[in-house]
């Protein structure tokens, strides 16, 4: 019986460790269907040597065991089942037909030519319709030689095998292209507590610039009548406005009321300095912030409520340009309130997270 069926029921795992055991090099370049044909052909070529291992024990019980219907030694072309006819001595009178002289004789009952003939006749029909019956066992012990339609387990396994390199491809174009690292880099530049201070700045002082710069109107873009466009209006930014006074005094507000006093503020007076113990601190303590975070976000806050939200200029700045620092930024006083609100929440979380 042919060990195929056996072989092709082991994952191809199963198979590298059987080729391993027997010396069967380059197992891992087959395919499973390419590498079950070439260890079969292996394992029959040295049967002797590998036929006590205890791993190939179920491989050569079912190589050593019959088919159904087949002697266990040796096929033959015998119907199985019969009993082989008694060989008797020839007659000594010599037949016309020399072929019949060859086959047994099943009785001792002398019986003349053209009755031997029929007889003779009536046994080759009786073997004929058994005959293919041979043919077909060799055509089937053939037929298991050569590679079978794949199993659902095989194509399963060479579908998930397909699916992980096109995966991990994909992965690795992915990663050619930087985004996954540019990503991871955003978001640790972003998880900081300064990221928010920037990000909060950047918003009000953008958005008073804008408000600072008026748009002009510069030309019309004539309509072209084989694109069938309309006229189109360009209006650009006056940008000579940031030589005049107008544009750098509000700024000059804003950006000392939310950004270099409270800056100022909140360097000398560092809650941290003395919550981490006493003696001097030097520039390069590590552990230390040279800013205080939440004293930044609370000077801000004092300063947007005296200069802004009660007007008070302290005689250098006029009241029309802190109303134009209020019209100008995003929300107005509470826009600033509620930056310096964030600020301060993210110093006590930072505050908390760093304790902890």
């Amino acid at each position: 019986m042919s060990g195929l069926p056996y072989l092709r029921a082991l994952r191809k795992s199963g198979l590298v460790n059987i080729a391993e055991e027997t010396d069967f090099s380059d197992a891992d370049s087959y395919n499973k269907n390419d590498l079950v044909v070439a260890l079969d052909k292996h394992l029959r070529d040295n049967q002797s040597i590998f036929s006590g291992l205890e791993s190939l024990s179920a491989y050569y019980a079912r190589l050593d065991t019959p088919r159904k219907g087949q002697s266990p030694t040796k096929r033959t072309t015998r119907t199985p089942g019969r009993p082989p006819a008694k060989k008797e001595p020839e007659p000594k009178e010599e037949s016309s037909e020399p072929e019949y002289a060859q086959k047994p004789i099943e009785s001792l009952t002398v019986v003349s030519p053209t009755l031997a003939r029929s007889r003779s006749t009536a046994r080759q029909s009786q073997q004929t319709p058994k005959q293919p019956r041979r043919i077909s066992s060799i055509s089937v012990v053939e037929d298991a030689e050569s590679p079978l339609p794949a199993s659902p387990a095989v194509v399963t396994e060479v579908i998930d095998h397909q699916t992980t390199k096109i995966y991990e491809g994909a992965q690795r174009a992915w990663r050619s292209f930087g985004f996954i690292d540019g990503v991871h880099h955003v978001r640790e530049n972003l998880s900081s507590l300064k990221a928010i201070e920037t990000i909060v700045l950047l918003v009000e002082g953008v958005t008073l610039v804008r408000a600072r710069i008026p748009i002009r109107f510069l030309t019309t873009v004539p309509a072209i009548k084989y694109f069938k466009t309309a006229p189109v209006r360009v209006r650009v930014p006056d940008l000579f406005q940031i030589l005049e006074s107008d544009f750098w005094l509000p700024i000059s507000i804003w950006l000392a009321t939310s950004f270099l006093l409270p800056l100022l503020v909140s360097y000398f007076i560092n809650l941290s300095w003395k919550a981490n113990g006493s003696g001097r601190r030097t520039r390069s303590s590590p552990a230390l912030a040279q800013f205080d975070p939440l004293i930044f976000n609370i000077a801000k806050a004092l300063l947007v409520h005296i200069v802004l939200g009660k007007e008070v200029g302290f005689g250098i700045v006029d009241t029309y340009n802190i109303k134009t620092v209020k019209a100008g930024v995003p929300g107005g006083v509470t826009g600033l309130f509620t930056g310096a609100a964030i600020g301060a929440v993210g110093a006590i979380y930072e505050a908390i997270l760093t304790r902890a």
